[in-house]
Order: structure tokens, then C-alpha cells, then sequence
């Protein structure tokens, strides 16, 4: 916005964390709370088209529909990934596949370049189970900040998915306390866990956790083994959640050695193949129509797009694939115009 000389206004949940509205505060001209919590996405997209109308020159960059967020994954969180798996899995691992909460599903971008380079793997999309719209056409409100919005993101390839993942936010809210309060770390060292990864635990956040559960459960789901490899991503840390921690303090009493026992064994030891379904055609089909009501009658979607995203598959998003060199070269030029790169 700076570069463009452009004010900038971030748009978000009345209901996200004091740390989330403290951050854009610093970096955004203009932040303007909306009703609801995490999953009332519906209601911001509502603000956007007010302010179309009632600001002059407003560009709306909404990460639910601009598919350079997709393509980013895809070239960028994807290749990384085929580098962490080119120093890690030997010839005798197997590569199972790679599982990911769903914000605005831009992140899932990554499993595309992943399938490419092994077919037989899988991508698992997550969402709360208190908000399980891909699961049964649900919604309500959850604590997993980040993801699972009500709706399906337009950007997101429900083709190309095999599975997806209900998140209990009672096992995430559990383990957080479990991974960042003093007793909870304490009682994790008792169990064998070492000082390393204990001290670099709170780079986890609510939805990382969340991937981490995913993760457990797509592994005990196909029953894989120490020779089968899972990808995720960490998307967030503690960082922005310190005063969660405070608020579920508030509402249990102090953590103490119970609640860590309690955490450990249910919240995280005890996770199961619950909430889950192994997409077939038709199951993906229900998913993709989905979109219809969010983004045909509500968002002005073009209807022959959103049918050329199934049924022109490989077309469709082959071709967006391709994007990233033109778009690369019309980064540098900007780069020139501003002269950007001669700063740095």
C-alpha cells in the first residue's frame, strides 16, 4: 500500500485474539472490526461491498477468491516442501501426503504441486468440528483462529482433495495450555519429551496445533508407519494468542498437574479416527457445489467459471498453475518503476 501510495484497511472478526488486532494495528491504516467470531466470514465480505460503495476507489484483495494466494502456495510452500522431503525420506519412506487446516484454502495450493510429483499421495483439508462445513454442510462458531469460515474459499481445488479432517477446538485449546504453560511443559519433560522441542513448542499456535492434530489422526486413519512421511505446515505461533491463554485461566482456575495429566492423555494421546471421511466423486461434488451460494448469489461469481473448475479440471487450474513466470516478470517491472530493488 506504502509502495502505491494507497491507504490500506484490514477487515477481521470483532471476536479474534487482542494480539491479532494489536499487529494490524501497526501495519494497517485503517482496521475495522465485524460482528462474530473466527467463522463469521460472511460478514466481512458484507463491509468489502459497503465500502465499494460508499468509498471512491476501493480494490478489495480478498484471500478467498484471489487464486495468487493458491498459486503462491503452489510454487512456493510446494517446492519447499519437495526440498524438505529431498533431505529426509530415504528410498525405502514413503511419502503418504500432506494435511492442512482450511482458512481460505490458499495454503492447500501446496498439495496440487505435491500430487503432481507423487500421484498416489494424499491432501487432507481440516476444519473445527464446532464449524464442519465440508464434514456435513455445517457451520457454528469455533476457537481455531484462522480457518474454517462457513463457507468453501473459491480458490480452493475440492477436486483434487481425498479427505477431510474435523478438528475437536476442545483439543486444540487443551493442548496449547499443554505445550506453553509452565506445569504443562514441566509435566511433557516427565513424559520423555526433550528440552528442545519443549522450548520451541509455543512456535505453535491454535491452527498449527490443529495441523498437528491432523496429522495424528490422518496417520492412525491408513495406518502408516515410521516409514511413512506426513507434510503440514506451522501457520502461526503463540505469539498471538497470549491472551487466550489468560481467558481459558479465567475460565477453568491455574493450571496445575491434573489438567496437564488430563491434556495430555485426551486431549492429545487419545485422538482418534473420529470425524473424518475419505472423499468418493460425489462426496467432493457436494463440496464444490457448495460455492454456489457463497459466490454465485451472493459474490457475483461468474456460474460457467464455477463449472469449469469441475468439469474443465484440469484446464482450468493447469492453467492457473502456469501463471507464476508472467507474474513473476510483472513483479520485477513494478520493482523497476519504484525502484524497490536499488534500496534494498
Amino acid at each position: 500500500a506504502e509502495l502505491l501510495s494507497c491507504e490500506s484497511i484490514a477487515i477481521l472478526p470483532e471476536g479474534m485474539s487482542k494480539e491479532r488486532f494489536e499487529w494490524l494495528s501497526k501495519v494497517a491504516g485503517e482496521v475495522i472490526a465485524t460482528p462474530g467470531t473466527e467463522s463469521n466470514v460472511k460478514e466481512i465480505f458484507d463491509k468489502t461491498w459497503e465500502l465499494r460503495k460508499t468509498r471512491d476507489n476501493v480494490v478489495v484483495f480478498n484471500q478467498f477468491d484471489e487464486f495468487g494466494n493458491h498459486l503462491w502456495h503452489y510454487e512456493i510452500t510446494g517446492h519447499a516442501m519437495e526440498e524438505v522431503l529431498s533431505q529426509v525420506m530415504s528410498s525405502k519412506d514413503n511419502y503418504a501426503g500432506v494435511v492442512l487446516t482450511t482458512g481460505s484454502a490458499g495454503t492447500l495450493g501446496c498439495g496440487d504441486y505435491m500430487k503432481e510429483l507423487y500421484p498416489q499421495s494424499k491432501i487432507a483439508a481440516g476444519e473445527a468440528l464446532q464449524c464442519p462445513t465440508m464434514l456435513v454442510n455445517g457451520f457454528g462458531a469455533h476457537r481455531i483462529e484462522g480457518i474454517g469460515d462457513k463457507h468453501i474459499p473459491w480458490i480452493h481445488n475440492v477436486r483434487n482433495t481425498d479427505l477431510v479432517i474435523a478438528v475437536d477446538d476442545n483439543n486444540t485449546m487443551g493442548i496449547i495450555r499443554l505445550f506453553n504453560e509452565p506445569i504443562g511443559q514441566k509435566y511433557l519433560s516427565k513424559k520423555g519429551v526433550s528440552a528442545e522441542i519443549i522450548e520451541n513448542l509455543p512456535l505453535m499456535g491454535i491452527s498449527s496445533v490443529a495441523n498437528m492434530i491432523m496429522a495424528i489422526k490422518f496417520a492412525k486413519y491408513y495406518e502408516l508407519t515410521e516409514k511413512d512421511i506426513i507434510l503440514t505446515v506451522f501457520t502461526d505461533s503463540m505469539e498471538l494468542y497470549g491472551s487466550r491463554l489468560k481467558e481459558l485461566e479465567e475460565e477453568f482456575s491455574p493450571y496445575d498437574e491434573t489438567d496437564a495429566a488430563i491434556d495430555f492423555h485426551r486431549n492429545l494421546q487419545a485422538l482418534s479416527i473420529d470425524y473424518m471421511q475419505e472423499l468418493t466423486y460425489y462426496d467432493k461434488k457436494r463440496i464444490h457445489n457448495l460455492k454456489y451460494f457463497t459466490w454465485i448469489e451472493q459474490q457475483g461469481k461468474d456460474l460457467e467459471e464455477l463449472n469449469a473448475q469441475w468439469y474443465d479440471y484440469e484446464n482450468y487450474w493447469g492453467n492457473i498453475h502456469q501463471q507464476a513466470s508472467k507474474i513473476d516478470r510483472l513483479i520485477k517491472e513494478f520493482n523497476q518503476r519504484t525502484s524497490l530493488i536499488e534500496t534494498l
